[in-house]
Protein backbone atom coordinates (compact mmCIF):
# COMPACT_ATOMS: atom_id res chain seq x y z
CA UNK A 1 0.00 0.00 0.00
CA UNK A 2 1.49 3.43 -1.10
CA UNK A 3 1.95 5.40 2.30
CA UNK A 4 -0.50 8.55 2.52
CA UNK A 5 1.15 12.28 1.37
CA UNK A 6 2.71 13.96 4.63
CA UNK A 7 -0.35 16.25 5.85
CA UNK A 8 2.51 19.11 6.05
CA UNK A 9 1.64 19.44 2.09
CA UNK A 10 -2.05 19.83 2.30
CA UNK A 11 -1.26 22.54 5.01
CA UNK A 12 1.48 24.24 3.14
CA UNK A 13 -1.14 24.37 0.15
CA UNK A 14 -4.11 26.13 2.62
CA UNK A 15 -1.42 28.35 3.59
CA UNK A 16 -1.07 29.50 0.25
CA UNK A 17 -3.82 30.05 -0.89
CA UNK A 18 -5.04 32.36 2.32
CA UNK A 19 -2.14 34.03 1.63
CA UNK A 20 -3.55 34.48 -1.84
CA UNK A 21 -6.69 35.89 -0.68
CA UNK A 22 -4.86 38.05 1.85
CA UNK A 23 -2.69 39.98 -0.62
CA UNK A 24 -6.27 40.81 -3.03
CA UNK A 25 -8.21 41.56 -0.07
CA UNK A 26 -5.19 43.85 1.54
CA UNK A 27 -4.41 45.49 -2.55
CA UNK A 28 -8.42 46.09 -2.64
CA UNK A 29 -8.45 47.57 0.94
CA UNK A 30 -5.51 49.73 0.08
CA UNK A 31 -7.27 51.14 -2.95
CA UNK A 32 -10.61 51.57 -0.70
CA UNK A 33 -9.29 52.83 2.13
CA UNK A 34 -6.66 55.39 0.91
CA UNK A 35 -6.56 56.04 -2.36
CA UNK A 36 -3.43 57.50 -4.46
CA UNK A 37 -2.61 61.15 -3.99
CA UNK A 38 -3.40 63.67 -6.26
CA UNK A 39 -0.88 65.91 -7.66
CA UNK A 40 -1.34 69.83 -7.89
CA UNK A 41 -4.57 70.85 -9.07
CA UNK A 42 -7.46 73.68 -8.76
CA UNK A 43 -5.79 76.77 -8.70
CA UNK A 44 -7.21 79.76 -7.42
CA UNK A 45 -6.00 84.00 -7.36
CA UNK A 46 -7.32 85.27 -4.08
CA UNK A 47 -5.88 88.86 -4.29
CA UNK A 48 -2.38 88.48 -3.77
CA UNK A 49 -2.59 84.79 -3.15
CA UNK A 50 -2.95 81.81 -4.70
CA UNK A 51 -4.46 78.46 -3.32
CA UNK A 52 -4.69 75.35 -4.95
CA UNK A 53 -5.78 71.60 -3.78
CA UNK A 54 -2.90 68.76 -3.46
CA UNK A 55 -2.14 65.34 -1.99
CA UNK A 56 -5.58 66.02 0.23
CA UNK A 57 -4.99 70.02 1.09
CA UNK A 58 -5.67 73.50 0.32
CA UNK A 59 -2.26 75.20 0.27
CA UNK A 60 -2.26 79.18 0.11
CA UNK A 61 0.86 80.93 -1.40
CA UNK A 62 2.25 84.64 -2.06
CA UNK A 63 3.37 85.92 -4.97
CA UNK A 64 6.74 85.01 -4.13
CA UNK A 65 5.56 81.14 -4.04
CA UNK A 66 6.04 80.59 -0.33
CA UNK A 67 3.62 78.58 1.38
CA UNK A 68 1.52 80.96 4.02
CA UNK A 69 -0.90 78.17 4.92
CA UNK A 70 -2.18 74.67 4.85
CA UNK A 71 -5.47 73.25 5.70
CA UNK A 72 -6.82 69.66 5.22
CA UNK A 73 -9.83 69.11 3.36
CA UNK A 74 -10.80 66.39 5.73
CA UNK A 75 -10.95 69.38 8.72
CA UNK A 76 -13.68 70.74 6.30
CA UNK A 77 -15.61 67.57 5.87
CA UNK A 78 -14.64 67.66 2.23
CA UNK A 79 -13.63 64.72 0.08
CA UNK A 80 -9.84 64.32 -1.42
CA UNK A 81 -11.47 64.57 -5.02
CA UNK A 82 -13.56 68.41 -5.08
CA UNK A 83 -13.24 69.39 -8.81
CA UNK A 84 -13.54 73.41 -8.42
CA UNK A 85 -12.20 75.51 -6.25
CA UNK A 86 -12.99 79.81 -6.59
CA UNK A 87 -12.71 82.37 -3.42
CA UNK A 88 -14.86 85.10 -3.27
CA UNK A 89 -13.29 86.62 -0.16
CA UNK A 90 -10.30 85.63 1.90
CA UNK A 91 -12.20 83.51 3.86
CA UNK A 92 -14.77 82.55 1.44
CA UNK A 93 -14.27 79.53 -1.24
CA UNK A 94 -16.81 78.14 -3.06
CA UNK A 95 -15.85 73.98 -4.08
CA UNK A 96 -18.09 71.50 -6.28
CA UNK A 97 -17.76 68.51 -4.28
CA UNK A 98 -19.41 65.20 -3.81
CA UNK A 99 -21.96 66.09 -6.94
CA UNK A 100 -22.79 69.11 -4.98
CA UNK A 101 -21.79 72.87 -4.31
CA UNK A 102 -20.53 73.80 -1.28
CA UNK A 103 -19.76 77.70 -0.03
CA UNK A 104 -17.15 77.27 2.72
CA UNK A 105 -15.91 79.32 5.27
CA UNK A 106 -11.81 79.46 6.74
CA UNK A 107 -12.29 80.89 9.78
CA UNK A 108 -15.36 78.90 11.12
CA UNK A 109 -13.84 75.66 9.05
CA UNK A 110 -17.60 75.02 7.97
CA UNK A 111 -18.64 74.18 4.67
CA UNK A 112 -22.42 74.30 4.00
CA UNK A 113 -24.11 72.51 0.86
CA UNK A 114 -26.28 74.30 -1.85
CA UNK A 115 -29.64 73.50 -3.03
CA UNK A 116 -29.04 73.98 -6.93
CA UNK A 117 -32.27 72.94 -9.42
CA UNK A 118 -31.93 70.68 -12.07
CA UNK A 119 -28.97 69.20 -10.65
CA UNK A 120 -28.36 65.03 -10.55
CA UNK A 121 -27.22 63.44 -7.31
CA UNK A 122 -24.25 61.78 -9.75
CA UNK A 123 -21.07 61.91 -8.67
CA UNK A 124 -20.32 64.11 -12.21
CA UNK A 125 -17.59 66.39 -13.28
CA UNK A 126 -18.48 70.27 -12.59
CA UNK A 127 -16.88 73.62 -12.79
CA UNK A 128 -18.55 76.18 -10.66
CA UNK A 129 -17.69 79.74 -10.78
CA UNK A 130 -19.63 82.70 -8.78
CA UNK A 131 -19.69 86.39 -9.11
CA UNK A 132 -18.01 88.97 -6.79
CA UNK A 133 -20.93 89.66 -5.24
CA UNK A 134 -22.21 86.17 -4.75
CA UNK A 135 -25.41 86.80 -6.31
CA UNK A 136 -24.96 84.96 -9.77
CA UNK A 137 -23.40 80.98 -9.65
CA UNK A 138 -22.59 78.96 -12.95
CA UNK A 139 -22.10 75.54 -13.27
CA UNK A 140 -20.21 73.54 -16.48
CA UNK A 141 -22.27 70.23 -15.93
CA UNK A 142 -19.97 68.14 -18.60
CA UNK A 143 -21.80 64.81 -18.87
CA UNK A 144 -25.36 66.98 -18.89
CA UNK A 145 -23.94 68.58 -21.88
CA UNK A 146 -24.89 71.83 -20.21
CA UNK A 147 -23.85 75.28 -18.72
CA UNK A 148 -26.58 76.66 -15.80
CA UNK A 149 -26.53 79.94 -14.36
CA UNK A 150 -28.25 80.31 -11.34
CA UNK A 151 -29.40 84.08 -9.68
CA UNK A 152 -29.83 84.43 -5.87
CA UNK A 153 -33.33 85.62 -4.93
CA UNK A 154 -33.61 88.62 -2.60
CA UNK A 155 -36.21 86.95 -0.62
CA UNK A 156 -34.83 84.25 0.49
CA UNK A 157 -31.37 83.76 -0.24
CA UNK A 158 -32.31 80.75 -2.04
CA UNK A 159 -30.63 80.06 -6.10
CA UNK A 160 -33.23 79.81 -8.99
CA UNK A 161 -32.30 78.90 -12.48
CA UNK A 162 -32.28 81.39 -14.66
CA UNK A 163 -30.73 80.50 -17.78
CA UNK A 164 -29.67 77.09 -19.53
CA UNK A 165 -26.58 76.71 -22.53
CA UNK A 166 -27.53 73.40 -23.83
CA UNK A 167 -28.02 74.00 -27.41
CA UNK A 168 -24.73 72.47 -29.37
CA UNK A 169 -23.06 71.83 -25.62
CA UNK A 170 -20.73 68.69 -25.76
CA UNK A 171 -19.30 68.10 -22.35
CA UNK A 172 -18.53 71.47 -21.80
CA UNK A 173 -15.46 71.90 -19.19
CA UNK A 174 -14.36 74.94 -17.52
CA UNK A 175 -15.53 78.66 -17.93
CA UNK A 176 -13.71 81.85 -18.07
CA UNK A 177 -15.58 84.77 -16.68
CA UNK A 178 -15.55 88.07 -17.88
CA UNK A 179 -16.85 91.70 -17.29
CA UNK A 180 -19.53 90.75 -20.29
CA UNK A 181 -20.25 87.25 -20.46
CA UNK A 182 -17.44 84.80 -20.12
CA UNK A 183 -16.12 81.91 -22.45
CA UNK A 184 -16.83 78.06 -22.46
CA UNK A 185 -14.59 75.04 -23.33
CA UNK A 186 -16.97 73.15 -25.71
CA UNK A 187 -14.61 70.45 -25.18
CA UNK A 188 -16.29 67.49 -27.66
CA UNK A 189 -16.75 70.22 -30.00
CA UNK A 190 -13.17 70.89 -30.18
CA UNK A 191 -14.24 74.37 -29.79
CA UNK A 192 -14.03 77.57 -27.63
CA UNK A 193 -17.68 79.16 -27.45
CA UNK A 194 -18.09 82.95 -26.17
CA UNK A 195 -21.37 84.07 -24.14
CA UNK A 196 -22.08 87.35 -24.27
CA UNK A 197 -24.25 89.03 -21.62
CA UNK A 198 -27.63 91.07 -23.32
CA UNK A 199 -30.60 92.58 -21.40
CA UNK A 200 -32.71 90.94 -19.35
CA UNK A 201 -35.00 88.64 -21.38
CA UNK A 202 -32.83 88.80 -24.55
CA UNK A 203 -31.05 85.73 -25.56
CA UNK A 204 -27.58 86.34 -24.96
CA UNK A 205 -24.73 86.71 -28.31
CA UNK A 206 -23.18 83.37 -29.50
CA UNK A 207 -19.54 83.03 -30.74
CA UNK A 208 -18.39 79.80 -31.79
CA UNK A 209 -14.36 79.68 -32.26
CA UNK A 210 -12.68 76.11 -33.25
CA UNK A 211 -9.38 75.09 -31.98
CA UNK A 212 -7.49 74.44 -34.69
CA UNK A 213 -3.68 74.68 -35.29
CA UNK A 214 -0.88 72.92 -37.84
CA UNK A 215 1.61 72.86 -34.85
CA UNK A 216 -0.83 71.01 -32.65
CA UNK A 217 0.42 67.38 -31.85
CA UNK A 218 -1.66 64.74 -33.17
CA UNK A 219 -5.23 64.14 -31.43
CA UNK A 220 -4.69 67.22 -29.43
CA UNK A 221 -8.42 68.60 -30.43
CA UNK A 222 -10.23 68.44 -27.06
CA UNK A 223 -9.93 72.20 -25.63
CA UNK A 224 -11.02 72.38 -21.33
CA UNK A 225 -9.13 74.77 -19.34
CA UNK A 226 -8.39 78.58 -20.41
CA UNK A 227 -6.80 81.87 -18.94
CA UNK A 228 -6.53 85.06 -20.04
CA UNK A 229 -3.39 87.43 -19.65
CA UNK A 230 -3.24 91.29 -19.82
CA UNK A 231 -3.30 91.82 -23.24
CA UNK A 232 -6.55 89.75 -23.73
CA UNK A 233 -5.07 87.30 -25.07
CA UNK A 234 -6.16 83.10 -24.39
CA UNK A 235 -4.07 80.81 -23.46
CA UNK A 236 -5.85 77.39 -23.35
CA UNK A 237 -5.03 73.76 -22.63
CA UNK A 238 -5.90 71.26 -25.67
CA UNK A 239 -5.64 67.56 -24.27
CA UNK A 240 -5.92 64.22 -26.00
CA UNK A 241 -9.33 61.97 -26.26
CA UNK A 242 -7.96 60.83 -22.89
CA UNK A 243 -7.52 64.47 -21.00
CA UNK A 244 -3.83 64.33 -20.91
CA UNK A 245 -0.83 65.05 -22.33
CA UNK A 246 -1.93 69.02 -23.57
CA UNK A 247 -0.74 71.09 -25.84
CA UNK A 248 -1.23 74.62 -24.76
CA UNK A 249 -2.50 77.01 -27.61
CA UNK A 250 -2.64 80.99 -27.49
CA UNK A 251 -4.97 82.83 -29.09
CA UNK A 252 -4.97 86.80 -30.04
CA UNK A 253 -8.02 88.89 -28.95
CA UNK A 254 -10.21 88.18 -31.93
CA UNK A 255 -9.89 84.50 -30.60
CA UNK A 256 -7.60 82.95 -33.23
CA UNK A 257 -5.18 80.40 -32.79
CA UNK A 258 -1.91 82.06 -32.89
CA UNK A 259 1.02 79.66 -31.50
CA UNK A 260 0.95 76.49 -29.59
CA UNK A 261 3.56 76.27 -26.70
CA UNK A 262 5.24 72.84 -26.64
CA UNK A 263 5.24 71.77 -22.56
CA UNK A 264 5.96 68.28 -21.23
CA UNK A 265 5.57 65.27 -23.34
CA UNK A 266 4.10 63.68 -20.87
CA UNK A 267 1.93 65.28 -18.40
CA UNK A 268 -1.32 65.58 -17.18
CA UNK A 269 -2.32 69.54 -16.08
CA UNK A 270 -6.12 70.46 -14.50
CA UNK A 271 -5.61 74.14 -14.77
CA UNK A 272 -4.41 77.36 -16.06
CA UNK A 273 -4.59 80.68 -14.42
CA UNK A 274 -2.66 83.86 -14.53
CA UNK A 275 -0.89 84.90 -11.30
CA UNK A 276 2.00 87.93 -11.08
CA UNK A 277 2.63 87.97 -14.25
CA UNK A 278 3.22 84.43 -15.09
CA UNK A 279 1.29 81.57 -15.76
CA UNK A 280 0.92 78.02 -13.88
CA UNK A 281 0.13 75.05 -15.09
CA UNK A 282 -0.90 72.37 -11.93
CA UNK A 283 0.45 69.00 -13.01
CA UNK A 284 -0.92 66.01 -11.42
CA UNK A 285 0.69 63.49 -13.07
CA UNK A 286 4.36 64.94 -12.59
CA UNK A 287 3.62 66.22 -9.09
CA UNK A 288 4.83 69.99 -10.12
CA UNK A 289 3.50 73.68 -10.70
CA UNK A 290 4.67 74.65 -13.62
CA UNK A 291 5.20 78.55 -14.21
CA UNK A 292 6.01 80.32 -17.47
CA UNK A 293 6.10 83.76 -18.72
CA UNK A 294 4.22 85.53 -21.37
CA UNK A 295 5.89 84.35 -23.88
CA UNK A 296 5.50 80.99 -23.28
CA UNK A 297 8.91 80.09 -21.77
CA UNK A 298 9.30 77.62 -19.06
CA UNK A 299 10.55 78.88 -15.83
CA UNK A 300 11.44 77.46 -12.24
CA UNK A 301 8.74 75.34 -10.78
CA UNK A 302 6.27 77.64 -8.56
CA UNK A 303 6.62 76.66 -4.69
CA UNK A 304 8.87 77.25 -1.89
CA UNK A 305 11.24 73.83 -1.11
CA UNK A 306 9.08 72.79 1.70
CA UNK A 307 5.90 72.75 -0.50
CA UNK A 308 8.35 71.05 -3.58
CA UNK A 309 9.81 67.95 -0.84
CA UNK A 310 6.05 67.41 0.00
CA UNK A 311 5.22 66.72 -3.70
CA UNK A 312 8.28 65.02 -4.46
CA UNK A 313 6.85 62.37 -1.40
CA UNK A 314 3.13 62.21 -2.54
CA UNK A 315 5.01 61.88 -6.40
CA UNK A 316 6.68 58.69 -4.65
CA UNK A 317 3.79 57.45 -2.94
CA UNK A 318 1.78 57.72 -6.22
CA UNK A 319 4.18 55.80 -8.02
CA UNK A 320 4.52 52.67 -5.53
CA UNK A 321 0.69 52.55 -5.64
CA UNK A 322 0.71 52.43 -9.38
CA UNK A 323 3.14 49.24 -9.10
CA UNK A 324 0.57 47.59 -6.79
CA UNK A 325 -0.71 45.95 -9.65
CA UNK A 326 2.02 44.43 -10.88
CA UNK A 327 3.74 43.12 -7.93
CA UNK A 328 0.32 41.43 -6.76
CA UNK A 329 0.50 39.54 -9.79
CA UNK A 330 3.86 38.56 -9.56
CA UNK A 331 3.26 37.64 -6.06
CA UNK A 332 -0.03 35.75 -6.73
CA UNK A 333 1.87 33.77 -9.61
CA UNK A 334 4.74 33.03 -7.88
CA UNK A 335 2.18 31.91 -5.49
CA UNK A 336 0.49 29.94 -7.77
CA UNK A 337 3.95 28.12 -8.61
CA UNK A 338 4.20 27.37 -4.89
CA UNK A 339 0.76 26.34 -4.51
CA UNK A 340 0.98 23.77 -7.54
CA UNK A 341 4.23 21.84 -5.90
CA UNK A 342 2.15 21.66 -2.73
CA UNK A 343 -0.81 20.22 -4.56
CA UNK A 344 1.77 17.34 -6.21
CA UNK A 345 3.09 16.66 -2.82
CA UNK A 346 -0.23 16.07 -1.27
CA UNK A 347 -1.74 14.20 -4.31
CA UNK A 348 -4.47 17.07 -5.00
CA UNK A 349 -3.54 17.04 -8.52
CA UNK A 350 -4.19 13.49 -9.30
CA UNK A 351 -7.31 13.70 -7.22
CA UNK A 352 -8.48 16.12 -9.74
CA UNK A 353 -8.17 14.40 -13.05
CA UNK A 354 -9.48 11.20 -11.80
CA UNK A 355 -7.87 7.74 -11.62
CA UNK A 356 -6.64 6.44 -14.69
CA UNK A 357 -9.23 4.61 -16.52
CA UNK A 358 -6.71 1.62 -17.00
CA UNK A 359 -4.41 0.01 -14.27
CA UNK A 360 -0.27 -0.35 -15.79
CA UNK A 361 0.86 -3.75 -16.75
CA UNK A 362 1.77 -5.59 -13.79
CA UNK A 363 5.94 -5.72 -13.39
CA UNK A 364 8.18 -8.31 -12.35
CA UNK A 365 8.79 -8.43 -8.70
CA UNK A 366 12.01 -8.35 -7.53
CA UNK A 367 13.04 -11.97 -7.34
CA UNK A 368 12.25 -12.00 -11.04
CA UNK A 369 9.42 -13.96 -10.94
CA UNK A 370 5.69 -12.46 -12.24
CA UNK A 371 3.22 -11.35 -10.21
CA UNK A 372 0.34 -14.15 -9.56
CA UNK A 373 -2.40 -12.78 -12.01
CA UNK A 374 -5.26 -11.05 -10.58
CA UNK A 375 -8.66 -12.49 -11.23
CA UNK A 376 -10.91 -10.53 -13.74
CA UNK A 377 -13.78 -10.73 -15.55
CA UNK A 378 -14.23 -12.71 -18.63
CA UNK A 379 -14.02 -10.49 -21.52
CA UNK A 380 -17.46 -10.42 -23.33
CA UNK A 381 -17.52 -11.29 -27.18
CA UNK A 382 -16.69 -8.58 -30.05
CA UNK A 383 -20.88 -8.24 -31.33
CA UNK A 384 -22.82 -7.54 -28.17
CA UNK A 385 -24.07 -4.04 -27.17
CA UNK A 386 -23.06 -2.85 -23.97
CA UNK A 387 -23.89 0.67 -23.01
CA UNK A 388 -23.57 3.14 -19.56
CA UNK A 389 -25.68 6.23 -19.09
CA UNK A 390 -24.33 9.23 -17.21
CA UNK A 391 -25.66 9.16 -13.32
CA UNK A 392 -28.64 11.46 -13.03
CA UNK A 393 -27.69 14.73 -10.74
CA UNK A 394 -24.41 14.46 -11.36
CA UNK A 395 -24.09 18.28 -11.78
CA UNK A 396 -26.75 19.48 -9.56
CA UNK A 397 -23.87 20.78 -7.22
CA UNK A 398 -22.12 22.73 -10.42
CA UNK A 399 -25.73 23.71 -11.58
CA UNK A 400 -26.83 25.60 -8.54
CA UNK A 401 -23.36 27.16 -8.19
CA UNK A 402 -24.28 28.61 -12.27
CA UNK A 403 -27.73 29.98 -11.11
CA UNK A 404 -25.83 32.08 -7.64
CA UNK A 405 -22.99 33.38 -9.92
CA UNK A 406 -25.51 34.13 -12.52
CA UNK A 407 -27.76 35.87 -10.20
CA UNK A 408 -24.45 38.25 -8.91
CA UNK A 409 -23.63 39.13 -12.75
CA UNK A 410 -26.94 40.06 -13.37
CA UNK A 411 -26.82 42.58 -10.47
CA UNK A 412 -23.58 43.82 -11.27
CA UNK A 413 -24.62 43.97 -14.70
CA UNK A 414 -28.14 45.96 -13.61
CA UNK A 415 -25.93 48.26 -11.51
CA UNK A 416 -23.25 49.05 -14.26
CA UNK A 417 -26.17 49.91 -16.94
CA UNK A 418 -27.79 51.86 -14.43
CA UNK A 419 -24.70 54.06 -13.77
CA UNK A 420 -24.22 54.27 -17.76
CA UNK A 421 -27.63 55.40 -18.56
CA UNK A 422 -27.18 59.14 -18.00
CA UNK A 423 -23.93 59.03 -19.88
CA UNK A 424 -25.17 57.28 -22.66
CA UNK A 425 -28.26 59.13 -23.05
CA UNK A 426 -26.76 62.37 -23.75
CA UNK A 427 -23.53 60.83 -25.49
CA UNK A 428 -23.61 62.00 -29.58
CA UNK A 429 -23.18 58.82 -31.41
CA UNK A 430 -22.68 58.67 -34.84
CA UNK A 431 -25.28 61.27 -35.73
CA UNK A 432 -23.31 64.24 -33.39
CA UNK A 433 -27.32 63.97 -31.66
CA UNK A 434 -28.38 62.06 -28.27
CA UNK A 435 -30.31 59.22 -28.88
CA UNK A 436 -32.32 57.25 -26.55
CA UNK A 437 -33.11 54.16 -28.84
CA UNK A 438 -29.19 53.82 -29.73
CA UNK A 439 -28.26 54.01 -25.67
CA UNK A 440 -30.39 51.42 -24.56
CA UNK A 441 -29.50 48.66 -28.19
CA UNK A 442 -26.40 49.38 -26.92
CA UNK A 443 -26.25 48.84 -23.10
CA UNK A 444 -29.42 45.83 -23.48
CA UNK A 445 -26.30 43.19 -24.11
CA UNK A 446 -24.86 44.06 -20.37
CA UNK A 447 -28.32 43.34 -19.12
CA UNK A 448 -29.46 40.64 -21.29
CA UNK A 449 -26.88 38.61 -21.55
CA UNK A 450 -25.82 37.04 -17.99
CA UNK A 451 -29.42 35.70 -17.80
CA UNK A 452 -28.90 34.09 -21.41
CA UNK A 453 -25.13 33.03 -20.51
CA UNK A 454 -26.57 31.50 -17.08
CA UNK A 455 -29.88 29.78 -19.12
CA UNK A 456 -26.77 28.27 -22.00
CA UNK A 457 -24.74 27.00 -18.36
CA UNK A 458 -27.89 25.14 -16.94
CA UNK A 459 -29.28 23.56 -20.24
CA UNK A 460 -25.42 22.02 -21.09
CA UNK A 461 -24.78 20.73 -17.94
CA UNK A 462 -28.16 19.12 -17.79
CA UNK A 463 -27.20 17.82 -21.01
CA UNK A 464 -24.63 16.11 -19.55
CA UNK A 465 -26.88 14.08 -17.32
CA UNK A 466 -28.22 12.49 -20.65
CA UNK A 467 -25.06 11.04 -21.74
CA UNK A 468 -25.40 7.66 -23.42
CA UNK A 469 -21.93 5.76 -24.48
CA UNK A 470 -22.43 1.90 -26.15
CA UNK A 471 -20.02 -0.26 -27.64
CA UNK A 472 -20.32 -3.51 -29.95
CA UNK A 473 -16.37 -4.53 -29.44
CA UNK A 474 -15.41 -2.41 -32.57
CA UNK A 475 -17.30 0.44 -32.84
CA UNK A 476 -18.29 3.20 -30.18
CA UNK A 477 -20.63 5.38 -29.93
CA UNK A 478 -21.77 8.11 -28.16
CA UNK A 479 -24.83 10.41 -27.81
CA UNK A 480 -25.10 13.73 -25.82
CA UNK A 481 -28.23 15.67 -26.43
CA UNK A 482 -29.59 15.18 -29.60
CA UNK A 483 -26.05 14.75 -30.96
CA UNK A 484 -24.89 11.05 -31.90
CA UNK A 485 -21.23 10.64 -32.86
CA UNK A 486 -19.47 6.77 -33.77
CA UNK A 487 -15.84 5.65 -35.16
CA UNK A 488 -13.80 2.70 -34.90
CA UNK A 489 -12.33 2.14 -31.53
CA UNK A 490 -8.83 2.60 -32.46
CA UNK A 491 -9.63 5.60 -34.38
CA UNK A 492 -11.03 6.90 -30.79
CA UNK A 493 -8.72 8.71 -27.83
CA UNK A 494 -9.53 8.46 -23.97
CA UNK A 495 -8.25 11.07 -21.97
CA UNK A 496 -8.98 11.04 -18.08
CA UNK A 497 -11.87 13.65 -18.95
CA UNK A 498 -12.89 13.29 -22.31
CA UNK A 499 -13.49 10.90 -24.83
CA UNK A 500 -12.40 12.29 -28.10
CA UNK A 501 -14.68 10.71 -30.93
CA UNK A 502 -13.27 12.93 -34.47
CA UNK A 503 -13.65 16.80 -33.42
CA UNK A 504 -16.36 15.84 -30.67
CA UNK A 505 -15.19 15.90 -26.89
CA UNK A 506 -17.44 13.65 -24.29
CA UNK A 507 -17.15 14.73 -21.30
CA UNK A 508 -16.45 11.32 -19.08
CA UNK A 509 -15.90 13.57 -15.76
CA UNK A 510 -16.77 17.06 -15.01
CA UNK A 511 -14.21 19.55 -13.73
CA UNK A 512 -12.77 15.74 -11.95
CA UNK A 513 -16.12 14.68 -10.73
CA UNK A 514 -17.40 11.48 -12.43
CA UNK A 515 -20.20 11.45 -14.47
CA UNK A 516 -20.88 7.79 -15.12
CA UNK A 517 -20.35 4.60 -12.82
CA UNK A 518 -16.65 4.14 -13.17
CA UNK A 519 -16.96 0.64 -12.88
CA UNK A 520 -19.44 0.26 -14.96
CA UNK A 521 -17.81 2.06 -17.39
CA UNK A 522 -14.16 0.39 -17.03
CA UNK A 523 -16.00 -2.91 -17.44
CA UNK A 524 -18.62 -2.35 -20.21
CA UNK A 525 -16.62 0.43 -22.51
CA UNK A 526 -13.13 0.90 -21.75
CA UNK A 527 -11.64 -2.84 -21.07
CA UNK A 528 -13.87 -4.28 -24.18
CA UNK A 529 -11.64 -1.93 -26.21
CA UNK A 530 -7.88 -2.64 -25.42
CA UNK A 531 -7.54 -1.13 -29.38
CA UNK A 532 -8.62 2.64 -28.52
CA UNK A 533 -6.01 5.05 -27.44
CA UNK A 534 -4.85 6.06 -23.94
CA UNK A 535 -3.64 9.16 -22.36
CA UNK A 536 -3.10 9.37 -18.64
CA UNK A 537 -0.85 11.91 -18.34
CA UNK A 538 -1.42 14.78 -16.32
CA UNK A 539 0.07 17.35 -18.65
CA UNK A 540 -1.18 16.09 -21.75
CA UNK A 541 -4.70 14.62 -22.91
CA UNK A 542 -4.01 13.87 -26.25
CA UNK A 543 -6.25 16.69 -27.94
CA UNK A 544 -3.74 17.74 -30.25
CA UNK A 545 -2.53 14.39 -31.05
CA UNK A 546 -5.60 12.98 -31.86
CA UNK A 547 -7.16 15.83 -33.59
CA UNK A 548 -4.34 15.88 -36.23
CA UNK A 549 -4.56 11.80 -36.73
CA UNK A 550 -8.42 10.98 -36.62
CA UNK A 551 -9.95 14.91 -36.59
CA UNK A 552 -10.04 14.92 -40.43
CA UNK A 553 -9.42 17.88 -42.09
CA UNK A 554 -11.26 20.05 -39.38
CA UNK A 555 -8.75 18.54 -37.04
CA UNK A 556 -5.91 19.21 -38.91
CA UNK A 557 -6.88 22.85 -39.60
CA UNK A 558 -7.79 23.05 -36.12
CA UNK A 559 -4.51 22.19 -35.11
CA UNK A 560 -2.64 24.57 -37.08
CA UNK A 561 -5.21 27.72 -35.89
CA UNK A 562 -3.71 26.99 -32.52
CA UNK A 563 0.16 26.53 -33.85
CA UNK A 564 -0.31 30.52 -35.52
CA UNK A 565 -2.68 31.96 -32.53
CA UNK A 566 0.28 30.92 -30.49
CA UNK A 567 2.97 32.20 -32.57
CA UNK A 568 1.17 35.37 -33.05
CA UNK A 569 0.96 35.75 -29.47
CA UNK A 570 4.82 35.51 -28.90
CA UNK A 571 5.63 37.50 -31.70
CA UNK A 572 3.48 40.38 -31.63
CA UNK A 573 5.02 41.90 -28.09
CA UNK A 574 8.41 41.59 -29.85
CA UNK A 575 7.15 43.34 -33.27
CA UNK A 576 5.20 45.71 -31.33
CA UNK A 577 8.86 46.89 -29.30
Amino acid sequence: MPSKPPSVYRWGLRAVVALQCLLICAFVYRYMAAPAPQGPRLPAVQGATLWLESHGALHQFDTQGQRLQRIELSALQLSPNPTSLQFTQAHIFWVHDASRVHRCDLSQKRCMALDLPELSGRSDYRWVRVSSDESEVVVSDASGHQVLVYQRNSADGKYLLQRTYADGMRFPNQTLQTPDGMWVANTNQHQIVRLLSGPSGTQPARSEHPITHPDLRPTRRFPFAMARDPQERLWVLVADGGMRNADLLRMNQQAQPERVIPIAQQQDPNAIVFFDQHLLLTDMRNFVVQRLDLQGQVLAPFGDAPFRAELAAAHQQYRALGRLPTLLISSICVLMLAALWFAWKSGELGQLRGAAWRKPAPQPSATGTAPPPVASATPLPPGRITTVKALPGSTRTTRHAVVVGGVLMCAVMATISYELWPYATQFPWMSGKPSILFSAALLLPLVALPPLLMAQGWRQLKALESIRIGTDGVRIQAQVGKRRYQALADQVTCTRQHLLIGTAMVPLRHRGSALFDEGGLRQNIIDRLPQMTMHDSIWHNGLITHYWRHGGWRGRCTVVGMAVLLGLTLWVPFALR
